[in-house]
């Protein structure tokens, strides 16, 4: 595989910039809202969604591709020296999770403009969990806290039993008012005005 020559790069800069600048001018009324602070997050984001067609053609014609090595399950591709356009991507990702204030991951809808297929995007700092990771995380607390709540349960059950016996008429009438404001606190039965104030 050939380098760039630098008549090639001044040219993918060249359409780069262009890109970019045409999506900004069409979108002109929804990120610069009159009166207010331009939204630059949702500027930033039209700017790397206008790259995406161009970056993935520029990726695939295999001139700036150096290597693709999987190892371990991890895919790790090597580019040629950086070039102004894989400087421009980089810079794109960063500025999508700064405008979004994202600490981790931001995921973008994008359209194939010929088939109509959608896909998902996700732009994550490396060093953060994946979605898949913080997925796991919390279906591990839903599980923990879901048998805290089934012991909850339990002990409420013992309760409710406790409290039936104490209704019992033979029981002596203290017994029987504990019973009640045990099964009025179980949310079974309503306490009456005097009951609720002994």
């Amino acid at each position: 595989m050939t380098d760039l020559t630098e008549a090639q790069r001044e040219q993918r800069r060249t359409q780069a910039r262009d890109l970019i600048e045409q999506r900004l001018t069409e979108t002109w009324p929804a990120w610069r809202r009159a009166g207010r602070k331009p939204n630059l997050a949702l500027a930033a984001d039209i700017a790397l969604d206008s790259l995406g067609d161009l970056a993935a053609e520029i990726l695939v014609d295999g001139t700036m591709m150096r290597a693709l090595t999987i190892r371990d399950g991890v895919a790790t591709l090597e580019l040629a020296e950086a070039t102004e356009m894989v400087t421009i991507f980089a810079a794109g990702m960063r500025g999508v999770l700064d405008g979004h204030g994202a600490s981790n991951y931001v995921e973008m809808e994008m359209t194939d403009g010929k088939t109509g297929e959608g896909f998902t995007v996700t732009v994550r700092r490396r060093e953060r969990p994946t979605p898949h990771e913080l997925r796991q995380q919390a279906e591990t607390r839903a599980e923990r806290l879901a048998a805290e709540l089934e012991k909850a349960r339990d002990r409420l059950d013992v309760i409710d039993a406790a409290a039936t016996v104490w209704l019992r008429p033979d029981m002596s009438e203290p017994s029987h008012a504990a019973g009640r404001h045990i099964k009025a606190l179980l949310g079974k039965i309503p306490l009456s005005a005097e009951e609720s104030t002994r």
